[in-house]
């Protein structure tokens, strides 16, 4: 079938400038499938037919000099035409076909039935809150502000933004600025807010001298300020990685405009380091409001405890490590699961301190009792089912339960705190779960997204083969080209955000959140009990996607 439609192609193509309108992703694609075939079947072909069609596909025989010379003398009339055809001919291809929301995705190849043990974060993972916690947090924090820290009453009046902030922004402290970075540590532009008020792209290189961010800018190092002044250290920039960090960020962001719109000053550190302090305050009410009402702040999976019991008969070890403290983990689970939770668990630690646990910083483990809520004194020399654990390290946790390298797997939300120290220095398979998944394939899967993405590819296609053209109407019509192209981004990046878009990506590029967690996590999905739909022998392939400087497939 192929041969046959290289043959007609090549045969409608005897005319030089004819087949030249083909777009380049046409003529590469044929090419690269002809390539793939045996040289006795391409034989078939006229030989006429074969030799034009490399000529004008290969563009490395003395056809390549004639398309240069085209191309940049190419009117603006000829340019329309080819953006009329180019519009046409999408508009008669199908729309890709829509993502299951509930797929788990894969990074890194991974054989389910290697895994013997299976271990779960608590927040956000097995457990998903209600946006009612976030507008807990927001309120509890901004009381703390007025009341220990003295700030305006005016600061209590302010009301939680949902729609403001994603997580994964980076955050400068010094600067008190918002800014979405992406996986080549550059600013994306219409990204950048002092409060909510967007900054300009000539603001953003006035404050940065250039678009791209050094590392040691991203990775949140500390810079020595004033060593002989009695200063201590400071964080410079701050990645806002967690779900938690959300009403973080819109208090911040409100705070400032309340500070500019009445003329106050601030010190944008110390403004950042008492928002961080009082939202780590209001942790504590937080827990104590989901204890006395798990239904109003949890959503109930109903899959949660087939898909736990399932891991349990099939022979599977299961354990907890979670930072948050038992009794909020006890209501959270005996709601969603059921009184006897514990039972499906193997080992159960809370209030673990990470990332400090699998950096082995942490406190030795300690055993709790939930009976008195106290810590018991004595050394722990096992880890056993049915009793509850705090503290430890993970160099302690393997050595107790022999539990070590990739027959453990994972699951938590924090690419950092969760993922990023198992997998890079322990061994373990990663599991991340992105409940942001859900809303933004949702939108992927509408048709005006397929076709702005679709499109935008298109016309960047038009753009690359006609941006030497050397006609002024013609470069004219790129630039309106480019233009378009601005605004379809600018369109799409709104769909998710309308001020910093998508999770997972910077434009075409993936953001630096999407660059960790591609990093350290093999597979990542929406929620846990996605797995329910995958057997335990079940192997994840990735995507095999084409490097810059290879062939393009018609599988890829």
């Amino acid at each position: 079938m192929i041969m046959k439609m290289a043959t007609t192609i090549f045969t409608s193509a005897s005319k030089f400038g004819q087949f030249c309108k083909y777009n380049n992703r046409q003529k590469k694609v044929l090419f690269s499938k002809l390539q793939t075939y045996d040289k006795r079947q391409l034989s078939s072909c006229h030989k006429s037919f074969l030799t034009n069609g490399v000529k004008c596909l290969s563009g490395r025989l003395r056809g390549q000099t004639l398309i240069v010379e085209q191309a940049r003398k190419i009117s603006c009339q000829d340019l329309w035409t080819n953006y009329d055809q180019a519009k046409s001919w999408l508009r008669c291809k199908k729309l890709p076909p829509d993502i299951e929301v509930n797929q788990v995705f894969c990074n890194d190849q991974i054989d389910l039935s290697e895994v013997e043990v299976y271990g779960f974060d608590y927040d956000y993972t097995l457990a998903s809150y209600k946006k009612g916690v976030e507008y807990l947090i927001h309120d509890i924090a901004k009381e703390h502000l007025v009341k220990k820290y003295g700030y305006p009453d005016t600061v209590g009046k302010l009301i939680y933004d949902p729609n403001f902030a994603i997580r994964g922004l980076h955050y400068d402290v010094e600067k008190g600025l918002f800014l979405k970075v992406d996986s080549f540590h550059q600013i994306q532009f219409g990204t950048v807010y002092r409060g909510k008020e967007k900054l300009s792209d000539e603001e953003v290189i006035s404050l940065y001298t250039r678009r791209h961010l050094p590392i040691n800018y991203l990775e949140a190092t500390k810079l020595n300020v004033g060593v002989n002044s009695g200063h201590g250290s400071k964080v410079k920039m701050v990645q806002l990685a967690d779900i938690f960090s959300k009403p973080e960020m819109s208090l911040m962001a409100s705070v400032m405009d309340l500070f500019k719109e009445n003329d106050i000053e601030y010190q944008p550190e110390s403004l950042y380091y008492d928002i961080s302090k009082c939202i780590g305050l209001a942790h504590a009410t937080f827990h104590a409001e989901v204890r006395s009402n798990p239904s109003l702040y949890l959503h109930k999976d109903t899959l949660l405890a087939p898909y736990l019991i399932s891991l349990q008969e099939a022979g599977k070890k299961i354990f907890l490590i979670t930072n948050s403290p038992f009794e909020t983990v006890h209501a959270g689970m005996a709601y969603m699961v059921g009184e006897n939770w514990r039972d499906l668990f193997q080992v159960i630690v809370v209030q673990a301190g990470k990332p400090h646990f699998f950096t082995n910083s942490s406190q030795p483990f300690r055993q709790y009792d939930y009976s008195r809520r106290v810590f018991f004194w004595d050394k722990v020399t096992s880890l056993e089912a049915g009793k509850i654990y705090a503290g430890g390290t993970i160099n302690d946790f393997q050595r107790l339960t022999g539990w070590m390298g990739g027959n453990v797997m994972y699951f938590g939300d924090h690419p950092y705190a969760d993922l990023a120290d198992v997998t890079l220095h322990h061994g373990w398979k990663t599991a991340a779960v992105i409940r942001e998944l859900e809303k933004e394939i949702n939108m992927m899967n509408t048709e005006e997204f397929k076709w702005g993405v679709n499109w935008q590819q298109v016309l960047k296609s038009l753009i690359e083969d006609h941006q030497d053209c050397e006609d002024p109407t013609a470069i004219e019509v790129v630039k309106e080209w480019q233009h378009e192209v601005n605004i379809i981004q600018h369109n799409l990046r709104n769909m998710f955000n309308p001020h910093f878009g998508s999770l997972f990506r910077s434009h075409n590029n993936p953001t630096y959140f999407s660059r960790k967690l591609f990093r350290v996590s093999d597979i990542y999905t929406s929620r846990v009990t996605n797995f329910l739909q995958y057997s335990l022998k079940h192997t994840f392939y990735p995507r095999r996607g084409a490097l810059p400087h290879e062939f393009k497939s018609w599988f890829v």
